[in-house]
């Protein structure tokens, strides 16, 4: 169904306290040069909880105040999201200009409203592309936030971050201690260090990062969401396991291997001509944090956190020869135990002496290769399990669902499901490409996001 989606107001939130003179500047770590001009996308679901159980619902003017009362001081607490990219020092000139805040509402359920993934993206505060980085992060702010009301009293707060400042594991730092500030419980909040990154991984004069673009636009690219249950993990597990070329492969691992085996398979049913070897790579973003864990260390006090990028894509590769009867042969157990080897040689030595010289040389942008003999694909994955997205707790309740926004193709993400028994994957694809993968796979597509 359409739904119209009214803008109410949009207005830039500065900290509540100014930013001290010696931190107006804060320099770019090497991880943090690295990453591509976007923005993180993710969407919080809130349903309307009874009127016995809180007031919140009950007077949105007040819930919106308070919201922004609390974003204001999140932002003195984490001072660089209020500030501007400065691209050409490679640094963040905090000057607390503020991020951005977008009040909107919409005539129609909760339930009503998701019905099309399509129009997710209106829940957002912005598309999380940009189209030049040196003009655009003159106009974006580092973060925005938008709050949807529904017609039936439920709340959308979509997210966009800038991935050149924050990964994953940040942005959620940010996201619940908001949450918290909020709800009024501010024991629970974590003091961030902004610099540990960029002492250990130093930036570099020169440039270094993706400026990958949003592929396909408006040529039929379909963003779908795959659920794979307990069950079905199970049976992949076993399958893996009965290869011989696994061991003991991880969900991530034989999701991944699922995912890879048939995104190769469309891959070659689209080859056309002479080529007679294909090389399929993955990358599988890895959190360092845990790997390096003593070099981040920026205090005794485990309550501070290394905010920041800080993950790295580590590569896995599998070659396809035509014409050496390889069209037949099942090579799941083989992609599970190639995922599984590059995930776990991510270690300190790895990531300091293989991983990070290969970046400081690297530059331009991953992309599909064509030679009259040789093929070369890419896939970049993404795991959002584990992450704490469902305790994002405002004060009405833990959200009903979490979308990540459409990065329409750059990423297959990964997230665990509500009940952290499954896991999610999120695919952008093109709409003919879907239309080349087999029943097994399509069966696992979600009609809905969640049950209102």
């Amino acid at each position: 169904m359409e739904c119209r989606i009214d803008i109410v107001s949009r207005e830039l939130i500065k900290p509540s306290s100014p930013t001290p003179l010696e931190k107006k500047e804060l320099k770019l770590s090497l991880l943090d040069q690295l990453q591509a001009p976007i923005f993180v996308p993710v969407l919080f679901f809130y349903q309307k909880q009874p009127p016995s159980s809180n007031d919140f619902h009950e007077d949105q003017t007040k819930t919106t105040l308070h919201l922004k009362k609390s974003f204001a001081e999140s932002l003195t607490k984490f001072y660089p999201l209020a500030g501007k990219l400065n691209p050409e020092h490679h640094c963040v000139d905090c000057d607390d200009s503020g991020a951005l805040f977008v009040e909107a509402k919409v005539d129609v359920s909760l339930s009503e409203a998701v019905q099309s993934d399509e129009m997710l993206g209106q829940y957002l505060p912005f598309e999380p592309f940009i189209k030049d980085e040196i003009e655009d992060v003159r106009v974006k702010p580092l973060l925005a936030v938008q709050i949807t009301r529904f017609g039936c009293g439920s709340n959308a707060i979509g997210v966009c971050i800038s991935h050149k400042v924050a990964d994953l594991m940040s942005f959620m730092t940010f996201m619940n201690s908001w949450a918290a500030l909020n709800r009024g419980e501010i024991t629970r909040l974590v003091v961030s260090n902004f610099d540990v990154g960029r002492h250990v991984f130093p930036p570099v004069d020169h440039d270094v990062s993706f400026p990958l673009q949003p592929p396909n636009k408006g040529k039929g690219m379909v963003y779908k969401r795959f659920v794979f249950d307990k069950e079905k993990l199970k049976e992949l597990k076993e399958l893996a396991i009965s290869s011989s070329a696994a061991k003991s492969p991880t969900r991530i691992e034989v999701v991944t291997a699922f995912l890879w085996k048939h995104f190769i398979n469309v891959a070659r049913a689209k080859i056309q001509g002479p080529a007679t070897t294909m090389l399929f790579r993955i990358s599988h973003l890895v959190n360092v944090r845990s790997k390096m864990s003593s070099l981040l260390a920026s205090s005794p006090d485990e309550n501070v956190f290394p905010f920041g990028n800080l993950a790295i894509g580590v590569p896995a590769s599998f070659t396809f020869f035509r014409g050496e009867n390889q069209e037949k042969k099942d090579y799941y157990g083989d992609l599970v135990r190639l995922t599984g080897d590059a995930i776990k040689r991510v270690n300190e030595d790895y990531i300091l002496n293989s991983a990070i010289p290969s970046f400081k040389a690297t530059k331009g942008t991953v992309e599909v290769v064509q030679k009259p003999a040789i093929i070369e694909k890419d896939w970049i994955f993404t795991s959002w399990c584990r992450f704490p997205f469902y305790e994002v707790d405002f004060g009405w309740g833990k959200p009903v669902s979490v979308v990540p926004g459409n990065l329409n193709g750059i990423l297959v993400i990964l997230t665990s499901t509500r009940n952290e028994e499954g896991i999610e994957a999120w695919i952008a694809m093109l709409e003919d490409e879907f239309a080349l993968l087999p029943a097994e796979f399509l069966s696992l597509a979600a009609t809905h996001l969640f049950h209102a």
